[in-house]
């Protein structure tokens, strides 16, 4: 389309001298041939295909940036992105860790208690197996010893096995309650172990490295009554956006089609990008995706616009993102057309016709006339490459009140 431009910009507004003393200069056209585009000029913007948010993390409380990357510094996988306040992360790590020391503490006096317990009741148990055999040697069949005696010797042996059974229940109760407590405090043990692996990963989020190359891009946030750019002293909340770092190999440019023209628009079609900036050279792309539903891109805004993506298979150094760009889409192409600047297109009640250069002066030459841009329209028949034609209407400009010339996009000028 660079090359379209350029023979188009060459049709051009040769200044030609009208006859008669003191007239002025007749603006006239040469009547050229070139591929002719249509061509839709939206304004759009740069932005990286691939790009990685950078989002405050998750460090118990809101936190304050005590250094941050520059915007706009490119930086490398490694590179230190942004520096959080580490003193009170210091701090609750070491209350964390002191908590998890008390854990620790608490069930190795647990445990000794424990075992004092178990071992005292072992020896009871040991005592009433004792008592146990020493009654059940009293026990008797002799006619010898009186009743009395060989009934009281049954009830010893009744009694300490009672005594027995009922030292070792407490036995197994105490064991099944030990550990028990001992659970408990395992898992007091394990819950302050895992605040402390937070608190020393919170620590270490507190330095945040890019994962990938990139640019620093820092958004607005909000700073109690306005909007401003992420810097260092801010306090932040986990999960805000805090930098982009979009990758600069890939880009594409996004516009916005009023939804009138989005029909004229389709993925394939290809696509010249030109940035305000560096405007020179212009960017070759394809259009990649044109979005389904028309949407007002603020809320006060009257019109829709369709928002259009393109690719760009090449990327040159000076592109940045959100850079702005006139994208310039190609709707139709007539290969080998002739054309003539809109302005040099009359019409009276014979139709629509030009005013060509002859020998002689100017003539009335009609014209079947094609596709239209917003300067140029195609001439199907009545005119030859080479043709000197004229953008005003050369007996008005004569007698001194020119015909109003067409404005890019009108229909052409009415003579009659």
């Amino acid at each position: 389309m660079g090359k379209v431009r350029q023979a188009l910009a060459a049709m051009v507004f040769g200044v030609m001298g009208c006859a008669g003393e003191g007239s002025l200069d007749l603006p006239t056209a040469t009547v050229m041939r070139a591929d002719f585009d249509v061509v839709l000029a939206v304004p759009g913007e740069l932005e990286a295909v691939n790009s990685v948010t950078i989002s405050a993390p998750d460090l118990g409380r809101t936190i304050k940036i005590t250094s941050i990357a520059e915007e706009g510094s490119r930086v490398a996988v490694g590179d230190v992105l942004v520096e959080f306040d580490r003193n009170e992360l210091v701090d609750d790590l070491e209350q964390a860790e002191s908590k998890l020391e008390v854990a620790r503490t608490k069930i190795d006096q647990k445990k000794a208690q424990l075992e004092v317990r178990i071992a005292d009741l072992e020896n009871d148990v040991i005592k009433a197996e004792l008592s146990l055999k020493r009654a059940k040697m009293r026990l008797t069949d002799s006619e010898t010893v009186p009743l009395v005696e060989r009934k009281a010797a049954q009830l010893d042996v009744e009694e300490s096995t009672l005594n027995l059974e009922s030292t070792q229940a407490t036995l197994v109760s105490e064991r099944l309650k030990a550990e028990a407590e001992l659970q408990l405090l395992e898992l007091e043990v394990q819950q302050e172990a895992m605040k402390v692996d937070r608190q020393r990963d919170r620590l270490g989020k507190a330095t945040v490295v890019a994962e990938a190359d990139g640019l620093v891009i820092l958004p607005e946030i909000w700073k109690g009554g306005s909007h401003g750019t992420v810097q260092a002293g801010d306090t932040v909340w986990r999960g805000s956006t805090i930098m982009l770092l979009p990758d600069l190999s890939v880009m594409r440019t996004v516009a916005w089609v009023h939804e009138v023209d989005a029909g004229r628009v389709a993925t394939g079609q290809p696509v010249s990008i030109v940035i305000d900036a560096h405007p020179d050279p212009a960017w070759d792309a394809t259009i990649t995706r044109v979005a389904d539903l028309a949407v007002r891109r603020n809320g006060e805004s009257a019109f829709k616009h369709v928002k259009v993506e393109a690719d760009m298979p090449d990327r040159g150094e000076v592109m940045k993102p959100g850079m702005t760009v006139r994208t310039e889409i190609l709707i139709e192409r007539v290969p080998d057309a002739l054309s003539v600047p809109q302005e040099a297109v009359f019409t009276d009640a014979e139709g629509q016709f030009v005013q060509r250069k002859g020998l002689t002066g100017w003539n009335r030459a009609p014209v079947e006339l094609g596709t239209r841009n917003d300067t140029h329209v195609v001439v199907e028949a009545g005119l030859e490459e080479g043709d000197v034609v004229a953008l005003m209407d050369p007996d008005g400009f004569e007698a001194g009140t020119p015909a109003p010339a067409a404005t890019p996009g009108s229909p052409p000028n009415d003579a009659s």
